[in-house]
């Protein structure tokens, strides 16, 4: 893994390059903790604002018993309010309403395993309505955005996607770059709200790479250098 010894001297020689057509995917990964659940959907209390019919890669475990993924799509969401962390800061609270996408078919009888190790109340052995569980782990909530590049650089995007994660978020991120898929982790450095006449959401975010291989490294310099070589003189 490429780690600067002095990350903030390699971002200044870092020059960004403007660029376009350049397109890629970012993955976002956040814990909620599980408020209530039943084969058919959950609430779910979180630090971010899901978005209503988005729909989110769920990751269920208890233990070592259960594990399970499943995709589900938010069908409410609401702000539940302010909360003070241990550290001091001030967060924000949200809560929503996840429905599972399928019928669950195959899923359905180790969810319903689940239910029954984990529920408080007796579950009686045909499964209806939602209950409270008792699941120290939170539940895994994943999610694909696309964004376009605007600038690029080898220490860094800045991209204009959906998503508008809080400030230090980590996330993973894929670039598409004639032909070849860049991947790295990276940190949310910046977060700017962009208006749009037709009153969508859009944000631009600036990500710095965290964990790049010394492949990825080399890839995005070869691409930065066949850019520039092939733009038109100013």
């Amino acid at each position: 893994m490429v780690s600067p010894a002095d990350p903030g001297r390699e971002r200044r020689r870092s020059p960004r390059h403007p660029v376009q057509d350049v397109k890629g995917t970012l993955h976002l990964s956040a814990d909620a903790k599980i408020l209530n659940m039943s084969l058919t959907g959950m609430a779910v209390e979180t630090d971010a604002q899901m978005k209503v019919g988005r729909t989110y890669s769920l990751t269920l475990k208890h233990g070592n018993d259960y594990s399970l993924r499943l995709p589900g799509s938010v069908v409410w969401c609401h702000l539940r309010g302010l909360r003070r962390s241990e550290a001091g800061d001030t967060r924000t609270v949200y809560e929503a309403g996840i429905c599972f996408q399928e019928a669950l078919t195959d899923q359905a009888a180790e969810l319903a395993r689940m239910l029954g190790a984990t529920a408080v109340i007796a579950v009686e052995k045909r499964i209806s309505g939602r209950f409270k569980v008792n699941v120290a782990e939170p539940v895994s909530v994943r999610s694909d955005y696309h964004f376009v590049v605007k600038t690029i650089s080898t220490v860094g995007l800045l991209v204009e996607t959906e998503a508008s994660p809080p400030l230090g978020t980590m996330i993973e991120v894929e670039v598409n770059m004639n032909g070849h898929t860049f991947r790295s982790r990276g940190r949310v450095a910046h977060v700017r709200e962009l208006s749009s006449a037709d009153g969508s959401h859009r944000s631009q975010l600036g990500v710095e790479f965290v964990e790049t291989s010394d492949i990825e490294r080399r890839a995005i310099e070869e691409f930065i250098g066949r850019h520039l070589h092939e733009a038109p003189a100013g």
